[in-house]
């Protein structure tokens, strides 16, 4: 007969399936972010209080829709842009996380409509002050969990060309 074997606790997971982790929640996050501003301008559209800011909104709207599926793919996929700088025979990158810009632009937006006072107008604009909130703390909680420096030795010449050469 076989026998089970029980571990007295669950290990911890490994720091990258955490990252990931971390990176997926924050997708989901800004993607229902996303719909949440797709309805409200909808619901502004409707209303016609919009018309003084957007000529066309059909651009608006084919515009968010691509940001809210490309958006939540590029965080789940932990873009980062990378600049590359060489010093002192070591090579030097510095990441900078796509989520972690993200998410200070999207802070950046919720100071605004703090220190707008727009938030008090109608119970959407407070809720899309929550919305913005939440969605600028997952994204800068993703995006903080990359190392910023990546620092590595120059290779050197005979270590590119593989054994036996």
């Amino acid at each position: 007969m076989a026998r089970e074997t029980h571990t007295a606790g669950h290990p911890a997971a490994p720091l990258q399936d955490r990252i990931q982790r971390r990176h997926t929640i924050a997708a989901v996050v800004y993607f229902l972010y996303g719909i949440f501003y797709l309805f409200g301008a909808q619901y502004l559209t409707s209303m016609q209080q919009t018309q003084r800011g957007m000529s066309n909104p059909e651009v608006f709207f084919v515009l968010g829709g691509v940001i809210t599926v490309v958006f939540p793919l590029l965080i789940y996929r932990r873009l980062a842009l990378g600049l590359s700088v060489y010093w002192r025979a070591q090579r030097q990158t510095l990441s900078i996380s796509f989520t972690l810009l993200l998410g200070v632009l999207v802070l950046l937006r919720v100071l605004a409509l703090l220190r707008g006072g727009v938030f008090t107008k109608t119970w959407l604009h407070t809720a899309a002050l929550v919305v913005a909130a939440i969605n600028a703390t997952c994204l800068i909680w993703a995006g903080w969990s990359r190392p910023v420096w990546v620092t590595r030795a120059a290779e050197e010449p005979s270590a590119l060309s593989g054994p036996g050469s």
